[in-house]
């Protein structure tokens, strides 16, 4: 079976991975920060219209864009470019650390912010790390040219 043809069902995202995997990163560090600074805006939010950042479903959704723009950059990356799962573990280690945090550390703002700080730099690295790897592959530029 030509696993060629098997990758043609994947979707072809080579023109674009650049912009997703730096879209991946500002989004990681862009829920970071929200994660991070939420407990000091808890007051202020209401007062100025933005409280549906406090809920739950806004981190959740968060956490759901970070799996869908990695599902995007990271998975065509690896099945239809570069085939290094480098990326994919690192990523997954750094949603695993916010997943974590927000399992465990509900009550400890600052085990919440140190594991939410570092799985944002493990997205970010996956990120980075794909891009570089995306760059340097020879047969990633015959897919484009």
């Amino acid at each position: 079976m030509n696993t060629e043809n098997n990758l043609s069902i994947l979707p072809t995202l080579e023109g674009s991975s650049a912009w997703l995997d730096r879209t991946g990163m500002a989004a990681s560090w862009l829920c970071a920060i929200h994660c991070l600074a939420l407990p000091y805006a808890v007051s202020i939010l209401p007062l100025v219209g933005l409280s549906f950042l406090l809920s739950e479903t806004t981190e959740r959704a968060f956490i759901g864009v970070s799996l869908l723009i990695a599902g995007l950059s990271l998975m065509p990356a690896y099945f239809r470019q570069h085939g290094n799962i480098r990326p994919l573990l690192i990523f997954t280690s750094g949603i695993g650390l916010i997943v974590v945090s927000h399992l465990l550390f509900d009550e400890s703002i600052l085990f919440k912010a140190i594991f939410l700080l570092i799985g944002g730099a493990f997205i970010t690295t996956a990120h980075f790390v794909n891009r570089r790897l995306c760059r340097d592959c020879h047969s990633c530029r015959s897919l484009t040219e």
